[in-house]
């Protein structure tokens, strides 16, 4: 095996605005180092372990495969899933589609089931302008069986069309409570429609900004967190009770809504429910929300804790409604952090940018690390979007509930990261890839384990 010393930066030298992160190193905090346990992948997205105490994971690709990494890091030839005749053609660029998410079942060890999230070509029902559709998926195995799964056991359960190419969200994570949570993002078409991006984040005119709203909208999914039952409403799933909304008030699949690109989300291994996701910054604030229970998180009304005004990005108002259309409270992100779009000449905010897009963030609830137990990992794709420099940070929460979680910088590498995972024991690893998309052979899965 491979290591990579990861050493904890000291305190970033700049002059901040009272809205400025503050990143310090604590007199505590863990000695870190990455462990490389595989390599020659295409874009690893997630990475879960089988529940048959051998050790073997599956390392979901976003290209549409599924491998089996044994114990010792080797992965083998033969794919668990292929999902590539089903997907959407991925292009050979900054690509946002593709296989985006995976879970087992909790039962899997006895029922063989387990789910995905990919871009499927667009349907023929879907409005022919647009871009693909959407699937969230469940496909079956014998248990305990690692031999290629059969396509034809597909069941979908949501075909969702998707008019543009950006913003898809794509988490998929199972809740202490058993229920199954989708993560979508807001449908991209503020870009517009279609194949191409026509409007980038800092031109969007405001006729494309009435599909921002869709996040905000409650009979929609689009820029939602959803819940679901698929344990029952054969052939389709049921509507768990504690949902917030009936009929009348929205989609009842609805838990959380008023999200941008909710990319990847994890539960809390204490059990307590809460579950972090993701906010991938629009334009100037990447964020990390704790989802306790249903609620509004502000997109795009506001961008992480910060006000938004689409029209004019780099200046954002400093003054801004706090509260949804139902008067609900907008939820607040317990990490945040400035996108190096700050760096603009015509910012206004006159700080320095930290990062590119939040890929992950993980609360450690392992026995190998004893200081970094009750940390959050947090993880941002690269320091810079054109050259690979991911980046891994710590937060450390915080009593009050109004405060930010402060951020540690812990490394940067000379890959860009695009997602965390861990395992059964709720160890620590970090997914990454050289490239812009799911090409190449430059993916990596590395162990966060302690420096001596």
């Amino acid at each position: 095996m491979k290591f990579y010393p990861v050493f904890l930066k000291s305190v970033f030298a700049f002059v901040c605005a009272a809205a400025c992160v503050s990143f310090q190193a604590q007199a505590q905090s863990p000695k870190l180092q990455l462990q490389l346990l595989a390599q020659d992948l295409t874009a690893p997205v997630h990475l879960e372990e089988l529940p048959d105490n051998s050790g073997r994971m599956l390392v979901v690709q976003q290209d549409g495969l599924v491998k089996v990494m044994l114990p010792d890091g080797k992965v083998l030839t033969e794919a668990f899933l292929d999902l590539r005749s089903r997907m959407f053609a991925l292009q050979n660029d900054f690509e946002e589609r593709g296989l985006l998410g995976f879970a087992l079942h909790p039962q899997f060890a006895r029922n063989g089931r387990f789910f995905v999230s990919y871009s499927a070509p667009l349907r023929e029902s879907a409005p022919q302008s647009w871009n693909h559709t959407r699937k969230i998926s469940e496909f079956t195995t014998k248990p305990g069986s690692v031999a290629p799964v059969d396509p034809a056991t597909e069941r979908v359960l949501i075909a969702q069309d998707w008019p543009s190419r950006k913003h898809n969200g794509g988490a998929l994570a199972f809740g202490p409570d058993g229920m199954l949570y989708i993560g979508l993002g807001d449908s991209g078409a503020s870009h517009g429609f279609g194949k191409s991006v026509i409007w980038e984040a800092f031109n969007v005119p405001a006729e494309g900004l009435i599909w921002d709203m869709m996040a905000q909208d409650k009979h929609s999914l689009y820029g939602k967190i959803l819940r679901i039952d698929i344990d029952h409403g054969y052939p389709g799933y049921a509507i768990p009770n504690g949902n917030p909304l009936n009929t009348s008030q929205g989609r009842p699949e609805i838990w959380a809504w008023g999200f941008r690109n909710p990319y990847r989300m994890a539960f809390d291994r204490n059990g307590s429910g809460d579950l972090y996701v993701t906010a991938i910054a629009e334009t100037l604030w990447e964020a990390a929300y704790r989802v306790k229970r249903p609620g509004n998180f502000g997109w795009p009304l506001m961008e992480a804790s910060h006000c938004v005004d689409r029209l004019q990005p780099r200046k954002p108002p400093t003054q801004c409604p706090r509260q949804g259309a139902g008067g609900e409270p907008l939820q607040m992100p317990v990490v945040e952090y400035n996108n190096m779009q700050v760096n603009h000449p015509d910012s206004t905010l006159n700080i320095q940018g930290v990062g590119t897009a939040i890929t992950g963030v993980r609360m450690y609830r392992g026995a190998a690390i004893p200081l970094l137990q009750g940390k959050l990992v947090v993880a941002d794709w690269s320091h810079s979007f054109k050259k690979a420099s991911g980046q891994l940070f710590l937060a450390t929460p915080q009593p009050q509930n109004d405060k930010l979680w402060p951020l540690e910088k812990v490394t940067e590498i000379e890959s860009r990261i695009i997602s965390l995972s861990e395992d059964r024991n709720g160890e620590i690893y970090v997914l990454t890839h050289e490239g812009m998309g799911p090409f190449g052979n430059t993916g990596k899965v590395y162990k966060l384990v302690s420096h001596p």
